[in-house]
């Protein structure tokens, strides 16, 4: 789980991609004539982001899945307001550093002459700063890296740390500090979401916001807006900067409040159509259950486990990682005594690899022609991972098997088995009363309390 993406070694790896597919292009760039400059410039930022973008993906985010989908546009207004909050924070942290001297000096008139090349061209620069680096940067610093770390550490804490990366990114104190405090926001609405949809909105408004005002305002000095504040102008400022921070900490505790009444979503990592209806009527409703077929798994999951917990890691792990998902597995296994366990693990393919539940079950019946002892136990196991948070949890009901099948309810091994204190099958018991007494809701509801 620690060496899991992303780790120190893999942000060095993504720097080095983005050297390498930056140098060529800036070479490249030079060769144009400096009346196309700006879109030389685009070019150069745009190409190097993309290609480090897929190759990141291609090496380490295979399967991830960028998701895009603007869901709760009720709340865009606010999400729009507390975004020009976070603006006037990212001024006051301006305003607190000293002016550039020296290196730092050399170094910022360095990028503001290079950003003024980009905003004579109002096209070129427009693209590049409302436009593409809003959609190049989310994609990367929250739909791949923030996505990432939420799987390995608590939210704030991932969050913090990809803030970071995105301010160490603007290669300067003064963008740095601005764009973290700018980071922790886009984050935060990345994690409640879980779409791009609002980061690439707020970052491209205000990126627009700077660039008309770079454009069309006559600002009193190169490090912002608060430069030559002093007196009652300073004095204003700060009481702005204390009603912002008032917007945001309102705006935090209303985002808490209604995202903590929205249905959990919870993935099913099972191709077994009868699990998928037991669950659903066991979880609470404040559980939306999804589907492999949801998140267009199409493949087949994989359950190589030589116990019931291992394979139940196994699904879940295949659908919680690269899905970027709550999900749950189960693995059930009904164990005769008599048998010495079995079938057990291999329950679902006792008869065979592709063997039906009549199958299973004629062959069950034959290997126990004779035999006195038909005490048994259905076992299930459900594991559920959620983030960088793995649960395992387990459900037994006792039993018998029957000489014969009854009852055409349920499925797998159910109509020959009989559990304690019933005269009748799982097949014939029916869902209702089978789901309040059954190996798997007796699991399930161990989850909810620990998940309580």
């Amino acid at each position: 789980m620690k060496n899991r993406f992303p780790t120190i070694w893999h942000f060095i790896v993504i720097i080095l991609y983005l050297i390498l597919f930056t140098y060529p292009i800036s070479k490249l760039q030079n060769l144009l004539p400096k009346s196309l400059s700006a879109w030389g410039m685009l070019l150069a930022y745009a190409i190097p982001m993309y290609l480090t973008i897929w190759a990141t993906r291609r090496t380490f985010n295979k399967k991830g899945k960028l998701n895009y989908t603007p869901r709760y546009l009720f709340l865009l207004p606010l999400v729009i307001v507390v975004a020009y909050a976070f603006l006037i924070i990212g001024e006051f942290t301006i305003y607190l550093l000293p002016k550039p001297s020296g290196f730092w000096k050399n170094i910022f008139d360095a990028l503001n002459k290079t950003m003024a090349e980009i905003f004579n061209n109002r096209i070129a620069g427009f693209i590049m700063v409302a436009i593409a680096a809003p959609i190049f940067e989310e994609i990367l610093f929250r739909g791949i890296i923030l996505r990432a770390l939420l799987k390995k550490y608590n939210p704030y804490l991932a969050i913090l740390l990809s803030a970071i990366g995105f301010g160490i990114f603007h290669m300067n104190p003064w963008q740095f500090l601005y764009a973290t405090v700018l980071g922790l926001y886009l984050g935060y609405m990345y994690w409640k979401t879980r779409s791009l949809f609002y980061p690439i909105v707020i970052h491209t408004l205000l990126n627009a916001t700077a660039f008309f005002m770079a454009q069309f305002v006559d600002l009193p000095g190169t490090e912002g807006i608060t430069e030559h504040l002093t007196g009652e102008d300073l004095q204003k400022f700060l009481g702005l900067v204390a009603f912002a921070l008032g917007i945001i900490i309102s705006a935090w505790y209303y985002f808490e409040k209604y995202f903590a009444q929205i249905p959990k979503e919870i993935v099913l990592a099972t191709q077994n159509p009868h699990k998928i209806d037991e669950i659903k009527q066991i979880l609470p409703a404040n559980y939306q259950l999804k589907s492999l077929k949801d998140i267009e798994f199409n493949e087949k999951l994989k359950e190589t486990g030589n116990t019931l917990e291992s394979n139940a890691l196994q699904k879940v792990r295949q659908i919680s990682i690269p899905y970027d998902v709550d999900a749950i597995a189960d693995d059930t296994g009904l164990e005769v005594e008599a048998l010495h366990g079995a079938p057990g693990v291999y329950s679902a393919r006792y008869a065979g690899d592709h063997a039906t539940d009549e199958e299973n079950v004629y062959k069950l019946l034959k290997d126990m022609e004779g035999v006195e002892n038909r005490a048994a136990q259905f076992r299930t196991v459900v594991a559920y991972s959620k983030g960088n948070q793995e649960h395992i949890v387990s459900g037994i009901v006792k039993g018998h098997i029957t000489d014969e099948p009854r009852g055409t309810g349920g499925f797998g091994y159910d109509s020959v088995f009989v559990p304690e204190g019933y005269t009748q099958t799982f097949a014939e018991l029916g869902e209702a009363e089978k789901n309040k007494i059954s190996h798997r809701a007796i699991a399930l509801q161990k989850l909810k309390e620990k998940l309580k």
